[in-house]
This record gives C-alpha cells, sequence and structure tokens, in this order.
C-alpha cells in the first residue's frame, strides 16, 4: 500500500525523490502527457524508509542499482491538480552509481515500469530553460547542499 490517502479533493501523500550527478548533467522523467519534468521517484510503501524506497524506484524504473550520498531536502509541496487539492511530503535525495549502472544516452526513453513515462538526461547548465515541478527543486539540483534543507512550496 502507497503512502497516500484521498478524501473527495483533499489529497495527501508521500514521495521520494533522487538525482544522480553524471558529467554535469542530471536525469528527469515525466509523463508523456506532461508538459514539465521531476525527479525520478515515487511513493514509498506503508513501512518503506524512504531510503529504501528511491532505491527501490530507480531500480524498478532504471533498472540501475544506486546508492544515497544523502538527503538533500525535505519539501512540503503545496498544489492543486485536476480540481484535487494535494499536500505532499518529498524526501529529495542525492544518489550515486558506484557500479556505473546508469547509462548516459542523447534523447528520451520509456521508463523500464511505466509505458507512458519516460526520463532523459538534461545538462544542469541549462536547467533554467526546463520546466520541472515543484518549482523549487530546480534550485536544489543547482546548489546540492551540504545540510538539508526544509521547504515549504506553494503552487
Amino acid at each position: 500500500m502507497d503512502l497516500q490517502y484521498k478524501n473527495g479533493t483533499q489529497c495527501f501523500n508521500c514521495r521520494v525523490v533522487g538525482v544522480c550527478v553524471k558529467e554535469g548533467k542530471i536525469l528527469l522523467g515525466r509523463l508523456r502527457s506532461d508538459d514539465y519534468w521531476t525527479p525520478l521517484g515515487g511513493k514509498p510503501k506503508f513501512g518503506e524508509p524512504t531510503e529504501s524506497a528511491i532505491l527501490r524506484e530507480y531500480q524498478e524504473e532504471t533498472g540501475a542499482a544506486l546508492h544515497i550520498d544523502r538527503l538533500l531536502s525535505v519539501i512540503e509541496n503545496f498544489f492543486t491538480l485536476d480540481g484535487n487539492r494535494w499536500h505532499q511530503y518529498i524526501f529529495f535525495y542525492l544518489l550515486t552509481d558506484p557500479d556505473n549502472s546508469l547509462a548516459l544516452f542523447e534523447g528520451e526513453r520509456a521508463l523500464l515500469d511505466e509505458s507512458s513515462a519516460v526520463y532523459r538526461w538534461f545538462p544542469i547548465s541549462i536547467l533554467d530553460t526546463v520546466t520541472i515541478k515543484p518549482d523549487c527543486i530546480r534550485s536544489i539540483i543547482e546548489n546540492l547542499p551540504d545540510d538539508v534543507d526544509h521547504i515549504v512550496n506553494v503552487d
């Protein structure tokens, strides 16, 4: 059971996301129907620590066995989507690829576990031209804080 609750138009969930920096690039994903990108991740299962969840999600989505470098940020994210009001907690991790199991590639590829989603490598230097949700993600990626940031984001 994913950590998600819906009551009418009020919704809550917990998400884990992560980025792995390789040659000045990061991997972002999106649903084919979306016009924005987000770091790869998903929802923890009930009773699953967020550290385990982000590694599982990356394995499921890319086939790569990554390691956690550190927790970058905890984001309280408030937004409206399709008429639903969302309250979301996001645990955002910096990941490493010591075994080089996450290959760099050009263009978009389909995620392994979701045929309606794609992922792509973006140079960090051009992130100001890429629509990323939530908006606060861009500054976290550009700065990669040493200490855990707590951010409240309202879209």
